[in-house]
């Protein structure tokens, strides 16, 4: 059972760790700082990065035509040029009289960038002195890049590479060293006695697991972003991604939106889903059923909360991003129309497993027949349920077939359902003698109830034997299969022990035909020993003859072989019926009378044990046992509904005082039988 919840408890890990991954990555790219999101001080116009072997120095604006972008990228393609000469190299400012005013290479006399009023950071502050500002970035940037081209600097950075990330692997190691140990003291912990976090024990150690997780992500996330940082080559790669992803290309209604925008709407969307999964859980483990709500309502509730918690926070995400919901009108409309065409098919399961929940005509843990299927519900999904065959077969069934065809639920409402067992005797048979070896042979089975007592139908005469059905009851339609083949073998034996026979289909043929007349003549014929004129003819007949057999040796009749059940010795002899009646005699249990004085009498368990204890000389043990039994085979009636006999103060009825002696026959019109092609029928009274 620890190693079942181990590995539940893993599973749950790395579906939660999966999603904080996906969170921390796409958070981690969000507030990662874009190179052209920075506006100068003076507007908000857009700006464009200067940029030297992926490292931004500065930002320019469009100046008339030029785009800042257009602008930033000719910048660009001059400095890296530069970088490629072989002297060091050193930026002078250019001033013309009544001309323009620029930045050129000392050594190569390119001109690098244009300083226009567009860049100034104040409105008073010289042209001149804004371009010397330039230079002063410019110049230690490209010589930095022009050293970064060289191997020594490659060197370098391979062996702070290697470093970092040795140093990452050993910080790793110690975070899953640091979590196998909390996670130790934690389970120490929780096995205090009086501990009042107990009952949080799985949250606290899914949260903390999850943070472990997140230091990991965290750590090789930075590690990444170093390396990456380190080799000019990489970074440069690395920048020009970036700006493909965070150019504002895509418009949605009147904005622009970026894709990595985009993308990080779509982490946290997912994020989104997996935490408002993760409380609906938390909910409905820790309050509702701690509440004992009904476990539909648990489910319903649970439902709800998840997709109210991840609609609410949709739209706060959308209005923190700043989308209007109205600009999204006509994706919604071509997505509703893919609905309609080609996914109809699962939004039908959908909205049937949303009916499913609502409605419970199936939940967990129902033993169901729909069609050929038999199985047990395991659980019941947005668009499908699982089931669990007998043959212990899972079998995923889309939510529409239980809308659209019959489903069996043998354990919805009453799980007491009848089972019908045909059985044919030969003619001739005692009929008493039948009904009461079948009688015998249904009563001692552990599974079929006493109340409601069972029954022994003459169906029908049949063209080779007499027709009987034996009408029983059981408390488990799980075991109906099982039950049946158990009941079978009993009969068998039972028939066998009264000497009753079970017949061969048999028919008598009557046949007319003047040769098979002629020949049943000549066979008289010989019989008396008159001579016959045809030899033929004779030969015909004895032909007709029948080879003669080799004896036929005794053959050693097979021993008698019956079911054992796993009764006590001490139930294998007990009339327990004759039992019930002595506990509701003068001598017998002394019954409470309700307030009220309308409901029926009750008794306690305690009252049973001491009744049997008192008079039939039982042990402890042994009048558990028979209590147990009387409860099982439907003689007492539990008011709990409590399948297992409790000897304190439970309340218990004998079964004429139950709801279930109440309810009118099975013959009734009122009351209709459900019967499926295995014979078991529901009961439609209620005997809860």
């Amino acid at each position: 059972m620890r190693f079942k919840q181990q590995i539940k408890f893993r599973r749950l890990l790395r579906r939660w760790g999966l999603g904080l991954l996906t969170l921390v990555a796409f958070t981690w790219l969000g507030y990662a700082q874009p190179a052209h999101s920075q506006l100068t001080p003076l507007n908000a116009n857009p700006t464009a990065p200067v940029v030297v072997n992926g490292r931004k120095v500065l930002d320019v604006q469009g100046v008339g035509n030029f785009s800042a972008a257009d602008r930033a990228q000719s910048i660009n393609q001059r400095l890296q040029k530069e970088l490629k000469l072989s002297q060091l190299p050193e930026v002078e400012v250019v001033v013309e009289e009544d001309g323009p005013v620029y930045l050129q290479s000392k050594h190569s006399g390119n001109t690098l960038a244009t300083v226009t009023d567009v860049d100034l950071s104040t409105p008073s502050y010289p042209l001149s002195r804004q371009a010397q500002d330039w230079a002063e970035l410019l110049e230690p940037a490209l010589q930095q890049g022009q050293w970064e081209l060289g191997p020594a600097y490659f060197r370098q950075a391979l062996l702070y590479g290697v470093v970092v990330v040795v140093v990452a692997i050993a910080i790793h190691l110690l975070l899953q060293l640091f979590g196998r140990r909390s996670s130790r003291f934690l389970n120490r912990w929780f096995t205090v006695p009086g501990n009042p976090l107990t009952v949080w024990e799985r949250p606290i150690k899914v949260f903390w697991q999850l943070g472990i997780i997140g230091l990991k992500a965290g750590l090789w996330l930075t590690v990444f972003a170093y390396i990456t940082g380190l080799f000019p080559q990489i970074r440069i790669w690395r920048h020009t991604i970036y700006t493909l992803l965070t150019a504002e290309s895509i418009a949605l209604g009147n904005q622009q939106y970026s894709p990595l925008s985009l993308l990080l709407l779509l982490g946290l969307t997912v994020g989104l889903w997996f935490a408002a999964r993760l409380i609906a859980q938390l909910f409905r483990i820790y309050i509702l059923r701690r509440a004992r709500i009904e476990s539909h309502l648990q489910d319903i509730l649970g439902v709800l909360i998840q997709y109210s918690l991840l609609f609410l926070g949709i739209i706060i995400l959308l209005q923190a991003f700043g989308i209007d919901a109205s600009s999204l009108t006509i994706l919604a409309s071509l997505l509703g129309v893919g609905i309609g065409f080609g996914v109809q098919n699962i939004t039908n399961n959908f909205i049937s497993g949303f009916i499913i929940t609502l409605e419970r005509p199936i939940q967990t843990g129902d033993f169901i027949k729909i069609g050929d299927l038999v199985g047990i519900v395991k659980q019941v999904g947005a668009r499908s349920t699982e089931i669990t065959t007998l043959d212990k077969v899972t079998i995923i069934v889309p939510n529409s077939r239980f809308l659209e065809s019959e489903v069996i639920n043998w354990s919805h409402g009453n799980p007491i359902s009848r089972l019908r067992v045909p059985v044919s005797v030969a003619y001739g048979s005692d009929i008493a003698q039948v009904k009461t070896a079948l009688l015998e042979a249904i009563k001692h089975h552990p599974e079929v109830l006493l109340r409601p007592e069972p029954e022994i139908w003459f169906q029908s005469f049949g063209d080779s034997a007499l027709n009987f059905e034996i009408m029983a009851w059981t408390g488990d339609p799980r075991k109906q299969f099982r039950v049946k083949s158990d009941l079978n073998y009993a009969i068998e034996a039972r028939l066998r022990h009264y000497d009753i026979e079970v017949p061969f289909p048999q028919q008598d043929l009557h046949l007319r035909s003047p040769q098979l007349d002629e020949i049943l003549t000549i066979l008289k014929q010989q019989a008396i020993g008159v001579a016959t004129p045809y030899s033929h003819t004779t030969a015909t007949a004895a032909s007709l003859q029948p080879p003669a057999e080799p004896p036929v040796e005794p053959v050693e009749q097979p021993v008698e072989q019956t079911t054992e059940h796993p009764l006590p010795d001490l139930l294998a002899n007990l009339d327990l019926e004759a039992l019930a009646e002595a506990m509701q005699g003068p001598q017998g249990i002394k019954l409470q009378t309700p307030p009220d004085q309308a409901s029926p009498s009750y008794f306690t368990g305690a009252a049973v044990l001491q009744w049997l204890q008192q008079n039939r000389d039982y042990t402890h043990a042994g009048a558990m046992l028979v209590g147990q039994w009387l409860l099982q085979k439907g003689l007492i009636y539990a008011i709990a509904d409590d399948r297992d006999f409790d000897d304190s103060q439970a309340l218990y009825q004998f079964y004429q005082d139950s709801p279930a002696a109440q309810a009118k026959s099975v013959e009734s019109p009122s009351n209709p039988v459900i019967s499926d092609q295995n014979d078991t029928e529901i009961y439609s009274p209620d005997f809860d």
